[in-house]
């Protein structure tokens, strides 16, 4: 089930679609582009009276930046439209004849609306972090509706590590599983994305907060927690992966530091393919021996426990984006160069825009089969350029 497509059979069930966005800096304008696919294949689909809901999206870091773009919205053209719009703001605007390395490296000395340098140079033998992040503060509250998101029937799921205690944090609109809802502001997504050394810790309740991506930068689980288990639903699960699970043999010290920055940051479940496989073995054999009891002899309790297991194996389609390795074929692609390590802080125009249509592309020529062949015989026609939908807010 884990780490690969699997398509379901034609169906006139209604289809639940959950979301997981990795962080990753400025990469996260691939999953720009891949979400303005997403939702368009969506809408371009339901027009044609099918059912599909989007149930959650989840994100960690930049990923929970899309997030709340999209499920702080009214429609989905709308949450494309505040999705470019944010991506417009977190360009950094660079003289065109600067070579590439120095327009990335200019968003060292900060990004409007979303990081500025500290002045107090004269302190920073007690620094914790180098740049302030208030700006991203201003700009999450113009592109996202948070009344609309807390209100939202779409789960909103984001993650952030506790400083001190180092345990994980969730971050929902309404109550998933045994997590409790919270009110969610643009603090909480602003803890999701708080990297050391370079961003300050958010303080949440008292608790300062860094990025998820520490710990897990892909939360598959909570995603999972989300659907519906009803057995007159279908799921598709989209997680867009930023980093590749492949990779060309490093051959220098600059290609090792760049492949343990993937391989750090990447999705762990994909990695761990051994612990991917125990997962299904234990549900199937909770499921066969469940099988063998009469329903009415067990308990509530065990009841509960049955039902917890089986959250974990009722994703009917998982639909892995990898936007470095879109083709997955036997050799690894080479990586764009932009999209190194340094790559997070390359806000120049020309790389956010590549990424951005690289997105669309990426996620429209998967996701465009995965509904095809859901409900045979609905062809689209070929694939659209990337839109961009009208400010709505």
């Amino acid at each position: 089930m884990f780490g690969q497509t699997i398509v379901s059979e034609i169906s006139s069930k209604q289809l639940e679609i959950g979301v997981v966005l990795q962080g990753g800096g400025a990469l996260g304008a691939y999953e720009c582009g891949a979400l303005n696919a997403l939702l368009e294949l969506m809408d371009q689909f339901a027009a044609r009276g099918h059912k599909i809901v989007l149930k959650v999206v989840a994100g960690a870091s930049i990923g929970s930046i899309n997030a709340a773009c999209v499920v702080g919205a009214r429609s989905n053209a709308d949450a494309r439209a505040r999705l470019n719009a944010l991506w417009d703001d977190l360009t950094l605007e660079t003289p065109p004849f600067w070579t590439h390395a120095a327009q990335r490296d200019l968003a060292y000395f900060g990004l409007p609306g979303f990081y500025t340098p500290r002045p107090d140079f004269w302190a920073a033998p007690t620094w914790t972090y180098v740049y302030d992040t208030r700006p991203l503060l201003v700009t999450l509250g113009r592109h996202v509706d948070f009344a609309a998101l807390n209100a939202s029937t779409t789960a909103f799921a984001v993650t952030a590590v506790e400083v001190v205690s180092g345990t994980m944090r969730a971050f929902v609109n309404q109550p998933l599983g045994k997590i409790a809802a919270t009110k969610i502001e643009p603090r909480h997504v602003l803890a999701s994305g708080s990297l050391p050394p370079g961003f300050p810790w958010t303080e949440i309740e008292g608790m300062p907060h860094w990025d998820a991506g520490l710990v897990d930068n892909t939360p598959l689980g909570l995603a999972i927690d989300a659907f519906n288990t009803d057995p007159d639903v279908d799921r598709m699960l989209v997680v867009m992966n930023l980093y590749p699970l492949r990779a060309r043999l490093p051959r220098n010290l600059a290609a090792v530091e760049d492949r343990m920055h993937e391989l750090s940051f990447g999705n762990r479940l994909r990695q761990d393919h051994d612990t991917a496989r125990r997962i299904n073995a234990l549900v199937e054999t909770i499921d066969d021996l469940a099988a063998l009891v009469p329903p009415d002899s067990l308990d509530e309790r065990l009841r509960a426990r049955l039902y917890e297991a089986r959250r974990y194996k009722i994703i009917d389609a998982i639909v892995n984006i990898d936007m470095q390795d879109p083709a997955a074929t036997l050799l690894p692609a080479a990586q764009n160069p932009a999209d190194d390590k340094d790559g997070m802080r390359d806000f120049s125009p020309e790389t956010v825009q590549r990424r951005r249509r690289d997105g669309f592309k990426f996620a429209h020529d998967i996701l465009r089969p995965a509904f095809e062949n859901r409900w045979r015989g609905e062809a689209l026609p070929s694939t659209p350029p990337l839109r961009r939908e009208p400010l709505g807010y």
